[in-house]
């Protein structure tokens, strides 16, 4: 700007100076020289040239500003976070574009319009204790609040606030920046909740793992109870009064198995061969069975209600395992209720074109749904987060039983690739579970087995286990079948034994701790025996031990304690194949 005015007086001056020699030369006080003359002129000329230079910089300059302007305004009102003016009392003066579309207002109608209104109830007190702690401090200031938009929808969003003074230090407004943090909140919540899950896993893992351990001793120790009655009851004649008193010893051993089956399904991957089911035949069989009938006559004042789809798909999975979840789940509905009230179970085909996010997230697909339902006061949110652990349901919320009915129904389900969803309210409680569907067909139930099936014709039969009694049990059995049995008490043992000693097959047990496992005691002998045919028998959980040594050639394995029928039907298929 000094350049153009020096240019001006410059300029100026020329003139002034053109003037007056033609006011002398036209008086004719003085005769000038044609040379000034020309002189003067170009000296005119080549001002006039540079003061047109000049003129189109400033053309120029005043373009570039108008330019820096408009983009000035597109960056401001299309910036990714909301800018507002906001007056002492509240009120908004100004806002950019993103400021009203996260709103939900156009801009115009924004203006005078108080700005708390737009945030939720539950964060009024986050922004009034925003607003004090801004006035007092007088420092840039951030907190975290939810806004309402115009069509009632919320949004998190993060503020931020400074204050504008006057000369005097009066505040004159606030300037406010909004940023839509919504999507950071969503993976927050997302990241919580996995993270909650994983500590769940965890936890239940850990329990898991003992409840194993606990199994495989239990059941060595129930051998004797449940294997030697049976027996018993083969040379036993039917009138013989000791019949019943060696049942009644039988069946509670097999009540105690039951309760230990519970703890190797808290161990996971317990489960037996899976099969196609249907859950409306499952249902039925349930609600025949004498634990049935004993919980109904515990709650007489309970009704039953059944919503069963006469359509429903197949499952693939384990009777056993799925007969308990149900028992477990209509237990755990039924002792829900105080006094009277009404216990749902349904089934019906469910498919999800997008998952569905609950106590677990449920995947798109395929599902049929087993759910439970009770009209009880409901589940506590304390609660809900803790009553799939083992024994929380018997001693904080009052159950009886074992303790285990829900822990089995966590194990179970995610064993069977299926999920839990559990609604809650002070109206009752419904738990659904989403197992993946199948269109195979259900297979023609099984018979009961005879003996005469299963016996053996002095087939010389190995049984490999560390613990002495389990050795004699299974030797009894096969005694009795008429297989003829030898046994050893360690993997070591049994690899000497074969060398010399062809057997038919070899029943093995898969844990013993004191030397090689099942799976390296089997992998050594089949070096020396090639195609040695073998079962599996163990008291502990389904492990990658006992995976891989039925991939090296293993028949199949059976759990202990030993049932007559299973290891003689296991023995009797394997010599067959």
């Amino acid at each position: 700007m000094e350049k153009d005015e020096d240019s001006r007086d410059n300029f100026s001056s020329l003139r002034d100076r053109a003037e007056a020699f033609i006011n002398k030369t036209s008086s004719g006080v003085k005769k000038v020289a044609p040379q000034d003359v020309k002189k003067l002129v170009e000296e005119l000329q080549i001002h006039q040239v540079e003061l047109e230079m000049q003129n189109e910089e400033l053309r120029r300059a005043q373009l570039e500003l108008e330019e820096a302007r408009d983009r000035f305004s597109d960056l401001y009102d299309f910036a990714p976070v909301g800018y507002f003016t906001i007056s002492y009392k509240g009120l908004i003066q100004e806002a950019n574009l993103t400021g009203a579309t996260l709103l939900g207002v156009e801009r115009g109608n924004l203006i005078n319009q108080s700005f708390s209104q737009f945030i939720t109830e539950d964060t009024q007190d986050v922004f009034y204790l925003h607003r004090q702690k801004l006035i007092e401090t007088r420092t840039r200031q951030g907190c975290e609040l939810k806004l309402r938009k115009k069509d009632g929808t919320e949004l998190h969003a993060l503020l931020e606030c400074t204050v504008v003074e006057d000369d005097e230090g009066n505040i004159e407004c606030f300037r406010a920046v909004v940023s839509d943090i919504q999507e950071r909140k969503r993976a927050e919540e997302e990241k919580a909740r996995l993270e909650d899950q994983l500590h769940r896993a965890q936890k239940m893992e850990s329990l898991g793992i003992m409840a194993g351990g606990v199994a495989h001793d239990l059941n060595n120790i129930l051998s004797g109870i449940i294997s030697y009655p049976e027996l018993l009851l083969l040379d036993l004649p039917e009138e013989s009064p000791l019949r019943e008193p060696i049942k009644t010893i039988m069946e509670s051993g097999m009540r105690a198995a039951r309760v230990v089956e519970d703890l190797l399904t808290v161990a996971r991957g317990v489960t037996s061969s899976k099969e196609t089911l249907n859950l409306n035949t499952l249902i039925p069989e349930y609600l025949g069975s004498a634990e049935y009938v004993e919980l109904e006559k515990r709650h007489s004042f309970v009704d039953l209600k059944t919503e069963l789809d006469p359509d429903l798909l197949n499952l693939n999975g384990s009777s056993s395992h799925m007969k308990k979840t149900l028992m477990n789940l209509v237990v755990n509905a039924f002792e829900a209720i105080e006094g009277s009230g009404t216990v749902t179970i349904s089934t019906t085909n469910q498919y999800l074109d997008e998952p569905l996010k609950g106590y677990e997230e449920v995947r798109a697909g395929e599902y049929v749904l087993l759910g439970v339902s009770d009209n009880g006061s409901g589940i506590s949110p304390g609660d809900l987060e803790r009553i799939f652990e083992p024994f929380y349901t018997k001693t904080v919320m009052g159950r009886v039983g074992t303790g285990l009915g829900l822990t089995v129904v966590w194990n179970t389900v995610p064993d069977h690739k299926g999920y839990i969803h559990v609604k809650t309210s002070g109206k009752g409680t419904a738990f659904e579970l989403y197992f993946p569907i199948t269109r195979e067909k259900v297979a023609d139930a099984e018979k009961e087995v005879p003996v005469e099936d299963y016996l053996g014709h002095g087939e010389k039969i190995l049984v490999v286990d560390d613990e002495e009694n389990q050795r004699i049990i299974a030797t009894d059995i096969l005694r009795r079948l008429g297989y003829n049995p030898e046994s050893v008490s360690s993997g070591e043992e049994a690899i000497l034994y074969v060398k010399d000693n062809p057997v038919d097959l070899i029943v093995l047990d898969m844990v013993m701790p004191k030397g090689i496992n099942g799976r390296e005691t089997y992998e050594a002998i089949i070096k020396i025996r090639p195609g040695q045919r073998a079962i599996i028998a163990t008291g502990y959980a389904g492990t990658r031990e006992v995976e891989i040594a039925l991939k090296s050639g293993a028949g199949r394995y059976i759990m202990k304690p030993y049932v007559l029928e299973e290891i003689g039907v296991a023995i009797k298929e394997e010599l067959e194949e």
